[in-house]
C-alpha cells in the first residue's frame, strides 16, 4: 500500500454515485423542496466543497492533519468532524443491513414471499382486489419504550424482519414460520467484514472496488426504471411525479428549505471529513483538485431524482390504478421496506426486479459506509504518522489495526438497533446527532478559512471563494440554528405516531450530541502538551509557518528539483582526471573510476550513500 491512493477522474466520478444513497429514503416534497434542493446544491455547497477538495489534494491530508499542520489549536474540530461522522454510520449501517435482508429474501424464498397481500400482514399499502387485507395503524401495535423497559425486553434481540417489536415492522408470516434466529445482527456482522475487507487494504484497491460497485448499483436501478415505464401504466407514474415534484401547499416554504437541507447535508459531504479524504485520494495534480468539485456535484445533480424516478412507475400504479386503501405518503426507510415491496405484491412484479431494486438500495448505501470509514482510518492514520515513523512499525499493519477496531466500535453501536427497541435507537441518534450541527459548521468554517488562506494560491481566487465560503457557511449555520429552535421545544418526538420519548430520553440524547465535542478539548490539550521551545503561541495556533509549494503531479520530479536542486558535485574526487589537453573523466572509459582509483578516507558522503569503505 503505496503513501497516496490515487483515484483517477473517472474513478472519482463513479465513486461519487455513493452521493445518492439518501434519494431512496427521502423524495422531494413538492417542487418548493426541489428547487431548495438544487440552489443549496450549487449556491451552498459549492465553495464548502471547493476548499475542502482541494487542501486534501493540495496538503496530502485529511481534516485533522489539515489542521495539525497549519491551525494546530483548533485539530480537535477536526475530531469532533470524525466522531460526528462515525455516529452517521453506526447509525445508518443497520438499515443498509436490512436493505440487503430484504435483497436476500426476494430472491431466495420460494414461493416469492411477496407473492400475494395475504403474505403481508397489517399492510394498509398492499392491495391487489383479491385478498382481504386488515387495515391498521400498524404504528399502534409497537411497545413504547417504556413498556420495553418495565417488561425486561429492552435489550433482548429482535426475533427478525418478522418481529412486531423490533425496527423496522415489516412483518411476512412466510419468515415468521421460516426465521427461527434474527437476520439482521448477522447481515449487520455482513456488512461491516465488508467494508474492513475493503478498508483495510487501502485507499487504492479500495477505490477500485468502489469503481465498479457505483455503476452495478446504477445499472441495477436502471433495469428496475426501464421495467417500470416499459410494462406499468405511465400516465399513473406521471400523476406521482406530479404529486411529488409540483408545488404543494400543503408544505410550507421553511419546511421545504428545512428538508432539502437535511437531505443536501446528508447526502454530499459538505460539512464532514469525507471531502478533504476524497480529495487527497485523488493526488496531487493541479487539474484534478481543480474538478474534483465540479465532478461531485454534477454527478449528485443528475443521478440524486433517479430513485424517486424509478420508483414512480411502481407506486404510482398502485395508488391511482390499484386504488390501494390506506396509501399514504412514505418517507424514510420504510419507502424502500415497506411500499415498495407492497407495491411489487399488489402489482405482480417480477421477484427479480424487486431483488435489483433493493440490491441497489443496498450497494449505494454501503458504498457511502466504505468511503466514510475509509475518511475515518485515513484520519487516524494521518494523525498517527509521526509515531509510525518514529517506532518504526509497519504502515499497513496499523492500517488494518484501526479498520478492525473502527468495525468493531460501529458494529457494537450498531447492535442496539437490532434489540427489540432498535426503533427507538434510531430515532435518537438520528436526531440527537443533528441538534448541534449548527455548531460544527462555524467550527469547520473557520479553520478551513484559516487554512485555505494561508496556501500558495492566486491572491483573487482566495479573495472570491474565501469570501463565497463565508456566505455558505453563515447560512448553512443559520438554517441548521433556525431547525434547532423549530424542533426545541418538543425535542424528541416520532412524528408519524405522535410520540414525545419520556423524559430520560431527552437528558441522554443531550448527552449525545454533545459527546463529540468533547474532541476540541482534547485536541486542545493535546497541542498545549506536545508543542514545546521559543515561540510556543505560534506554534500553537499557525503551525507550519512556510506555505506548501505549488507543484503538478505530472511534473513532481522536476519541480522538487527546481525548488530543492541537489548540493553541487565536488571538484575534487570522485572523478580523477587525466593530464591531456581537454580532461575528459574516465567515466568515459567504461567503468567508474571512483571504486578502483579513490582512497576511501577520500570518498564524499552523499544521499544514497551514508557510510565509507573505510
Amino acid at each position: 500500500m503505496g503513501e497516496i491512493a490515487p483515484w483517477n477522474p473517472m474513478q472519482f466520478i463513479f465513486i461519487s454515485f455513493f452521493t445518492c444513497y439518501l434519494s431512496f429514503m427521502r423524495p422531494p416534497e413538492g417542487g418548493m423542496s426541489v428547487i431548495a434542493l438544487y440552489l443549496l446544491t450549487f449556491f451552498i455547497c459549492t465553495p464548502a466543497l471547493y476548499i475542502q477538495l482541494k487542501l486534501g489534494g493540495y496538503l496530502q491530508k485529511g481534516i485533522v492533519g489539515i489542521f495539525s499542520m497549519f491551525f494546530p489549536i483548533w485539530k480537535g474540530v477536526g475530531v469532533v468532524a470524525v466522531i460526528d461522522l462515525l455516529l452517521r454510520l453506526t447509525n445508518l449501517a443497520p438499515i443498509v443491513a436490512q436493505f440487503g435482508t430484504y435483497a436476500f429474501i426476494a430472491i431466495s424464498e420460494q414461493p416469492y414471499v411477496w407473492g400475494n397481500c395475504k403474505t403481508i400482514i397489517d399492510q394498509p399499502f398492499c392491495y391487489d382486489g383479491h385478498s382481504e387485507v386488515k387495515i391498521l395503524n400498524n404504528m399502534k401495535s409497537y411497545h413504547r419504550a417504556e413498556e420495553l423497559f418495565y417488561k425486561h425486553e429492552f435489550l433482548q434481540i429482535s426475533t427478525g424482519v418478522d418481529s412486531m417489536d423490533g425496527f423496522p415492522q415489516w412483518k411476512f408470516t412466510e419468515i415468521a414460520r421460516k426465521a427461527e434466529v434474527s437476520l439482521m445482527p448477522v447481515t449487520l456482522a455482513i456488512v461491516w467484514v465488508i467494508i474492513f475487507l475493503l478498508v483495510g487494504f487501502g485507499g487504492r484497491f479500495c477505490g477500485w472496488v468502489l469503481f465498479v460497485m457505483g455503476p452495478a448499483a446504477l445499472s441495477c436501478l436502471l433495469a428496475v426504471l426501464g421495467y417500470g415505464y416499459t410494462h406499468l401504466d405511465r400516465s399513473a407514474a406521471l400523476s406521482y411525479l406530479k404529486q411529488v415534484y409540483a408545488y404543494n401547499s400543503e408544505y410550507s416554504a421553511l419546511r421545504s428549505w428545512h428538508q432539502s437541507l437535511l437531505v443536501v447535508m446528508n447526502s454530499l459531504p459538505v460539512w464532514t471529513v469525507i471531502a478533504a479524504t476524497m480529495g487527497k485520494m485523488c493526488g496531487k495534480g493541479r487539474s484534478i483538485r481543480n474538478i474534483t468539485w465540479v465532478l461531485m456535484i454534477g454527478v449528485y445533480a443528475l443521478f440524486s431524482q433517479l430513485p424517486p424516478i424509478a420508483m414512480a412507475p411502481y407506486l404510482g400504479d398502485m395508488i391511482f390504478k390499484q386504488q390501494s386503501p390506506g396509501m399514504q405518503k412514505e418517507v424514510g426507510p420504510g419507502l424502500v421496506l415497506w411500499q415498495m415491496p407492497a407495491a411489487f405484491t399488489a402489482l405482480n412484479i417480477p421477484p427479480i426486479y424487486a431483488f435489483l431494486f433493493l440490491l441497489s438500495a443496498f450497494l449505494f448505501g454501503l458504498m457511502f459506509l466504505v468511503v466514510g470509514s475509509l475518511t475515518i482510518v485515513d484520519n487516524i492514520m494521518d494523525s498517527l504518522e509521526e509515531w509510525i515513523d518514529k517506532k518504526c512499525c509497519s504502515k499497513i499493519v496499523i492500517h488494518l489495526l484501526m479498520t478492525f477496531v473502527i468495525m468493531c466500535v460501529a458494529k457494537g453501536m450498531g447492535i442496539l438497533q437490532t434489540t427489540k427497541a432498535g426503533m427507538y435507537y434510531f430515532i435518537l441518534i438520528d436526531q440527537s446527532i443533528s441538534k448541534l450541527q449548527f455548531i460544527l459548521v462555524i467550527l469547520l468554517a473557520f479553520g478551513l478559512l484559516v487554512v485555505y488562506i494561508k496556501q500558495n494560491f492566486a491572491l483573487a481566487e482566495r479573495i472570491i471563494m474565501g469570501l463565497w465560503f463565508i456566505v455558505s457557511a453563515v447560512f448553512t449555520a443559520g438554517m441548521w440554528f433556525t431547525l434547532f429552535l423549530k424542533t426545541r421545544d418538543r425535542d424528541l418526538i416520532y412524528e408519524e405516531d405522535n410520540y414525545t420519548f419520556p423524559e430520560p430520553w431527552k437528558i441522554v440524547s443531550w448527552c449525545i450530541a454533545v459527546l463529540p465535542y468533547i474532541g476540541i478539548l482534547l485536541g486542545a490539550l493535546h497541542t498545549l502538551f506536545t508543542t514545546h521551545g521559543p515561540g510556543f503561541f505560534t506554534k500553537c495556533c499557525c503551525g507550519v509557518t512556510e506555505r506548501v509549494r505549488e507543484h503538478e503531479d505530472t511534473e513532481h520530479e522536476e519541480t522538487l528539483m527546481a525548488y530543492h536542486p541537489p548540493p553541487p558535485e565536488p571538484t575534487a574526487p570522485p572523478y580523477m582526471q587525466t593530464y591531456m589537453e581537454h580532461s575528459y573523466p574516465m567515466d568515459d572509459l567504461g567503468y567508474n573510476p571512483k571504486y578502483d582509483y579513490d582512497p576511501p578516507e577520500t570518498e564524499p558522503l552523499t544521499a544514497s550513500n551514508h557510510c565509507t569503505r573505510i
